[in-house]
């Protein structure tokens, strides 16, 4: 029976604001609901689900910046590729930081060690290891809760440091109206037009039709507000 124990989704607020920021993904909705839904009476389920949704989350950062996923990359290599695409250890000006980059390092380093463990237990524990004797005990709980809660801190780090730098640099896969300062700019020098009584916005009708013209519009429009936002910086105020 689902555990709807609101205790569930304390324990995993960045799988909540994954599937927040993706509502259309089936697959990461039905994995989020089955660990919440596992938590605590199915340790075996939590542990299973725990890698498939760290595995979930690294393919839907890399496809999300157009990069090709190997089908036969697991979670250690999906998660060391992501990484790859992140730019850890760059502040919020987008300007690399020594001291931030080392600390960057130490976590990447602690990160490789949770999926390991992860990976481990879950092959030894989890409800879809290969082998287990049907009557084998049950994983106590409390390890599938740090798994849980050790699942949800990398999924913290990957998709929010993911959202963060696509402000700076557009992903290669977003929904319309992700954008709006650009979209309203190209509906302020276009307008809306009339077909057949319906009003169409020309950012949206970019979007739709030439999707390649409308990211490269974006990209051009975020660099030229990021040059004009330099230039003013560089000013120098009057005493």
């Amino acid at each position: 029976m689902p555990n709807n124990d609101s205790n569930a989704n304390s324990l995993l607020p960045a799988c909540r604001e994954l599937l927040e920021s993706h509502p259309e993904s089936l697959r990461i909705r039905e994995q989020v609901e089955a660990l919440e839904d596992a938590m605590p009476d199915r340790p075996g389920v939590v542990v299973s689900f725990c890698r498939t949704i760290i595995e979930t989350t690294c393919k839907t950062i890399l496809t999300d910046r157009g990069i090709a996923v190997d089908s036969s990359w697991e979670a250690p290599k999906l998660v060391s590729e992501t990484i790859k695409f992140l730019n850890l250890g760059v502040n919020d000006g987008g300007v690399d930081d020594t001291r931030l980059r080392n600390g960057a390092d130490s976590l990447i380093r602690g990160l490789n060690q949770i999926i390991q463990g992860v990976v481990e237990i879950r092959n030894a524990h989890g409800s879809a290891a290969h082998g287990a004797d049907a009557y084998s005990p049950l994983l106590d709980a409390r390890y599938a809760e740090i798994l849980a809660r050790a699942t949800d801190a990398v999924i913290g780090l990957l998709f929010k440091t993911h959202l963060s730098s696509a402000k700076r640099d557009p992903m290669a896969r977003f929904r319309y109206g992700d954008h709006q300062d650009f979209d309203d700019s190209i509906d302020e020098v276009f307008g809306p037009f009339v077909v057949l009584e319906a009003e169409i916005l020309a950012s949206e009708a970019l979007f739709r039709t030439d999707f390649k013209a409308y990211r490269a519009a974006l990209v051009q429009y975020r660099q030229e507000r990021s040059s004009t936002s330099v230039e003013l910086d560089s000013v120098e105020q009057p005493e």
